[in-house]
């Protein structure tokens, strides 16, 4: 019955982030990056054997959990059905969450894109007094072409300054594991409105996460112990458990 809760609240958070996810300005940067192929990345074996760890452990194969669970089922049961239901809903989860970090994700990168455009553009106003909107993010490149053609020796000071904003860039400093939980989406959700919300929202969602995971890990120990007769007959269930 925990389960129902830990297994289903997770997608109720996702969904609401997904909506959330979708409306934000630069998610569709996200998700192109998210869908373009890269050759040389498929052409690694390491990514390959990233992905296939990520299902084994998505599945929780090898661990007991599967089979601690199957032991409730009825004899009759078609475990082969099963099983391919489960691999479809796992990795159609994996494509699910995966859309909800990449919108995320793009908003992320174009909000960092867009504060170096800014702080470039004052940087550049400021140093050679250009009228206020003469410099845009459209017109910058050829801008600092002009600067550099007319003001060379105060162009290259400045130059170790200026930074080389590249959305593409942004989007290339993907991070994995914790990183992925706990940096990029709170760097992304303070920016959002109210933080507050979407914060506590995110936690929760971990939190179950990390309790059903744990539940199946759980039962794989519990299960034999509570089947054990000799184990069952001096202790109680919830002894056992504790």
């Amino acid at each position: 019955q925990v389960v129902y809760v830990t297994a289903s609240l997770p997608y109720c958070v996702l969904i609401i982030y997904l909506i959330r996810g979708l409306t934000l300005h630069g998610a569709v940067n996200g998700l192109v990056y998210m869908f373009t192929p890269k050759l040389e990345q498929l052409s690694n074996p390491k990514t390959w054997i990233s992905a296939a760890t990520q299902i084994f452990f998505s599945l929780g194969l090898g661990f007991g959990s599967l089979i601690a669970f199957a032991s409730y089922n009825e004899p009759s049961n078609n475990c082969e059905r099963h099983a391919i239901i489960v691999s479809l809903i796992n990795s159609t989860t994996s494509i699910f969450a995966s859309i909800v970090t990449f919108s995320i994700y793009g908003f992320k990168a174009t909000f960092n894109y867009e504060s170096c455009i800014n702080k470039v553009i004052l940087l550049l106003m400021n140093a050679f007094d250009l009228e206020e909107g003469s410099l845009t993010a459209d017109n910058l490149n050829e801008m600092k072409d002009y600067l550099m053609a007319t003001h060379p020796q105060e162009y290259t000071q400045l130059l170790p300054q200026l930074k080389n904003c590249s959305l593409e860039a942004e989007l290339d400093t993907a991070v994995q594991g914790t990183g992925l939980a706990f940096i990029v989406y709170s760097e992304a959700i303070k920016n959002m409105e109210v933080p507050q919300l979407y914060s506590v929202l995110y936690f929760v969602m971990l939190l179950m996460l990390g309790i059903g995971s744990m539940l199946g890990n759980t039962a794989a120990i519990l299960t034999p112990l509570t089947d054990s007769r000799v184990i069952a007959a001096r202790f109680p269930k919830e002894v056992i458990s504790g």
